[in-house]
């Protein structure tokens, strides 16, 4: 309890000592202003600093007592800042530049066609673009220009090749090629239209489901080098509106295509293209891509076709090209690439790229300058196979000729062989030739025989008349030529025809075509090279880049003075007829030695002769009286016209080898120049006597001209 007391009194006298220390000075600064802001901060500030001063003094007193302030466990709350309205902002598509297309990218301006004189001749073809389903594939058709077919059996995404035909209203008519023949009957044509053509101008008729035929303008001037020109044919109905995009080069070819547009001619950059179709009412929404890659050739022109896919994806595409017409001083170059030994190749023409990799087979026509070309081939390594130059072609006749370019050789190096496709000119023939393109291969032998039709049915009994030779005795010789050469250009009355190649000396067939139509005028080169498998062979046929028929009126004058020069020549045989060379087989490759044969007692005919009455450039009916000279005594002959197997009339020549004949043509023979053929004892293993004669059948509307003499 004591001790209680003293610590007691301790405390007291410590609590009553008067030496605290003298609080810190205050200073005020009162400053004068205008700025009623200025001053209310000002105010403040110095109220800042004063309870600053103050809290210094209080925790110093607080100090000298032992007593030391502890922070509350009791958080201070912070002031809350007033509410801010949000700014509404509007999403923004991000586009990755390198994939994704962007809203800057610039589509591509059309190529409109230039003026040209008003008769100058327009071209015409015609775009199978049907596809039909598994179902109903869709059928294969003949195609006819004013009258006179110029295609048979047009396939589904094949294209017929261009016509030189007139300006103005051009009839175009296609026939189911399953019921079309020239034996009895011809059905109706499953389409039928006039397009009209313009001076100078291109159209292509593109055949769609459900059997429409839609007339493309297409512009026939040159193609800027390092372009190609394309048109796009929207004819899908399942697509939806698309924005058609090349990713690559960051470029557009369509805004907005919907179905039924077509859009161009565009001249695009040449080479390989992505192409992208994205949503027209959403941009960033991609709808599809076409499954490959959209391969441009240099100066050649290109129609798009968007079609439905019958098996996946949203669509499927069809491409055709051509070669749009060049400038006065161009020319046109096929390249057949007949060297398999060397693989695919890059091409070059005057060191721009024509083609990145060259397959074996053979390319468009493409348009080079008539000064001439250096043409390039690059292996896949880099190195050199070729670099030889082309032309320069000189003469007038040669420089518009289409041109074929053999490219043979091995791994090692190539070599170049050109061919022009300058026949001589007629108007009622067609000219063919064999260019032999089969190294390490003999002479090959191109034979020809008028095509055989369907063979007869319930429904189409065989005509009255048909021949009875078996289809192998139908074969007739027509060109011979060496590897690396060409044959000399023979002519043929126009017609259908089925051709084959056989190794010279032996019958052994290597490639055969059937139906080939041939016009009149036309120009028509069969091609020989390698097959895809190692030791197959393959044909193909190669027209000009513009093939110039006779497809105008069948009063054409050029035609009926060429029918007279030939009916004046079978008129008179010793004085301007000249005998047809005989065809004589090169013997094999290998020489075998065999015995001399022993002479034959077959006597020698003069080349047989015949005349009409009435002849050309007099016109005829339904009638034709036939008188034949030179013929085998005794022997049956038969009366054809032009190509058609029928027989037209039967009978046995004379002990002096004449016969004379009225013959009665078919209700159905088309007005204009045909060709009468008598041939005479043509069993197999017979004389095979054939001659020819010109007839001008007159119009139903008009009157022949020729008077009948008893």
């Amino acid at each position: 309890m004591r001790v209680l007391l003293v610590l007691l009194a301790a405390l007291l006298a410590a609590a009553c000592d008067t030496a605290i220390p003298s609080p810190p000075p205050i200073t005020v600064v009162i400053t004068a202003v205008d700025d009623t802001a200025a001053l209310a901060d000002g105010v403040a500030q110095a109220l800042t600093g004063t309870a600053q001063v103050q809290i210094g003094l209080t925790e110093t007193v607080l100090a000298l007592g032992g007593i030391t302030l502890t922070p509350s466990s009791t958080p201070t709350p912070s002031p809350t800042p007033a509410v801010v309205p949000t700014r509404q902002v509007s999403p923004t598509a991000t586009f990755t530049p390198s994939v994704t297309p962007t809203p800057t990218f610039v589509p591509f301006a059309t190529s409109l066609p230039a003026l040209a004189a008003a008769d100058a001749p327009g071209r015409l073809r015609v775009l199978h673009g049907w596809r039909g389903d598994e179902a109903q594939p869709a059928p294969a058709f003949d195609v006819y220009i004013n009258g006179q077919r110029v295609k048979r059996g047009l396939t589904s995404a094949q294209a017929s090749n261009y016509q030189q035909v007139p300006p103005g209203a051009v009839q175009v008519a296609l026939f189911n090629s399953a019921t079309n023949v020239d034996i009895g009957t011809r059905a109706a044509p499953e389409l039928a239209t006039v397009v009209e053509v313009p001076p100078g101008g291109s159209v292509s008729l593109l055949l769609l489901e459900p059997g429409a035929l839609i007339p493309i303008v297409e512009n026939a001037q040159p193609v800027p080098s390092g372009r190609a020109r394309l048109t796009i044919v929207q004819a899908n109905p399942l697509l939806l509106p698309a924005n058609v995009l090349l990713p690559d080069i960051q470029r557009a070819l369509v805004y907005n295509l919907r179905l039924n547009d077509i859009v161009g001619p565009l001249d695009v950059p040449a080479g390989s293209h992505l192409v992208d179709l994205y949503d027209a009412e959403k941009p960033e929404q991609l709808i599809t891509s076409l499954r490959a890659n959209l391969t441009l050739a240099n100066r050649l022109e290109y129609v798009l076709v968007l079609l439905p896919s019958p098996i996946v994806g949203i669509t499927e595409h069809l491409l055709f090209s051509g070669a749009p017409r060049g400038l006065p001083t161009d020319t046109f170059i096929r390249f057949v690439n007949a060297a398999p030994q060397a693989g695919e190749f890059a091409l070059l023409l005057d060191d721009q790229t024509q083609f990145d990799l060259l397959p074996v087979g053979m390319t468009e026509a493409i348009p080079v300058s008539t000064l001439g070309v250096r043409v390039t081939a690059l292996a896949r390594n880099g190195r050199r196979l070729m670099d030889v130059p082309l032309g320069p072609w000189d003469t007038p006749a040669v420089q518009r000729a289409s041109k074929i370019v053999l490219l043979t050789g091995d791994a090692q190096s190539l070599n170049a062989a050109t061919f022009v496709q300058s026949p001589p000119r007629s108007a009622i023939n067609a000219s063919l030739r064999l260019i032999h393109g089969l190294q390490d291969v003999i002479p090959l032998n191109l034979e020809i025989r008028p095509a055989l039709v369907a063979p007869p049915t319930a429904d189409a009994p065989t005509a009255p008349g048909a021949p009875t030779l078996p289809p192998e005795a139908l074969w007739q010789p027509a060109a011979q030529a060496s590897f690396g050469l060409a044959s000399d250009y023979v002519t043929r009355a126009p017609g259908l025809y089925d051709v084959r190649l056989l190794l010279s000396g032996t019958r052994n067939v290597i490639a055969q075509i059937n139906q080939v139509e041939l016009a009149a005028g036309g120009t028509y080169d069969f091609v020989a090279f390698p097959g895809a498998e190692p030791g197959s062979a393959q044909m193909a046929l190669v027209e000009p880049d513009v093939q110039v028929s006779n497809l105008g009126a069948p009063s054409d004058p050029d035609a009926i003075a060429e029918a007279v020069r030939a009916t004046l020549t079978a008129a008179a045989p010793r004085i301007t007829s000249t005998p047809t060379r005989a065809f004589t087989p090169t013997p094999t490759w290998t020489p075998v030695l065999t015995n001399t044969p022993r002479p034959t007692n077959t006597p020698s005919l003069p080349p047989p002769s015949l005349l009409v009455d009435p002849a050309p450039p007099n016109t005829l009916r339904d009638q034709v009286t036939v008188i034949g000279q030179g013929f085998a005594a005794g022997a049956q002959f038969v009366v054809r016209l032009d190509d058609n197997p029928a027989v037209l009339f039967t009978g046995r020549t004379l002990d002096d080898g004449t016969l004379a004949a009225l013959v009665n043509l078919p209700a159905t023979v088309s007005a204009g120049p045909h060709v009468l053929r008598v041939c005479a004892d043509c069993r197999p293993g017979g004389q095979q006597q054939e001659a020819f004669a010109v007839i001008n059948v007159a119009p139903p509307d008009l009157t022949p001209t020729a008077t009948r003499q008893p």
